[in-house]
């Protein structure tokens, strides 16, 4: 898939996300968020449909790998903000302790119930925390506070 095949999937996502009611992040599963960032070239502002998890009462974002475009620009600049329905939450992304980023990592593939979407992953949701804070240098995990 080339980039304009995927943006035009992310534009067409991003649009069905904010046409649906706004569910609330539950403990230990996702809800389906339009992540906007700015561009770390550009400045410009980009939307990207996200599965953002709860685990022990924060939200998070999680990504099999740090070379994705919306984890740069978060590395780059940490405000942002999620966006749901008609609603805008401005947050900031931090990086968590490896023992927190384990923990959410694990937390977010036992919830996803798409195999496509833990392919990518270097560990499963059945691997040790060990395991996985092994693999923290190549996964991203950002929780996602109050700005």
């Amino acid at each position: 898939m080339d980039r304009t095949e995927i943006a035009a999937m992310n534009a067409s996502m991003t649009e069905r996300v904010l046409g649906m009611p706004a569910t609330p992040v539950p403990d230990k599963g996702y809800a389906l968020r339009v992540l906007r960032t700015r561009g770390r070239r550009s400045g410009e502002p980009r939307s990207t449909p996200l599965g953002v998890i709860g685990h022990e009462g924060g939200e998070y974002l999680v990504s099999p790998t740090g070379a994705r475009d919306w984890v740069r620009n978060l590395r780059a600049t940490a405000g942002c903000a999620l966006l749901a329905s008609d609603r805008t939450d401005e947050r900031r992304a931090v990086t968590p302790d490896p023992a927190e980023a384990a923990g959410v990592v694990l937390a977010y593939l036992q919830a996803l119930d798409q195999p496509w979407a833990r392919q990518g992953f270097p560990v499963s949701a059945d691997s040790s925390v060990e395991d996985v804070t092994a693999h923290l240098d190549t996964i991203a995990v950002f929780r996602l506070d109050p700005a």
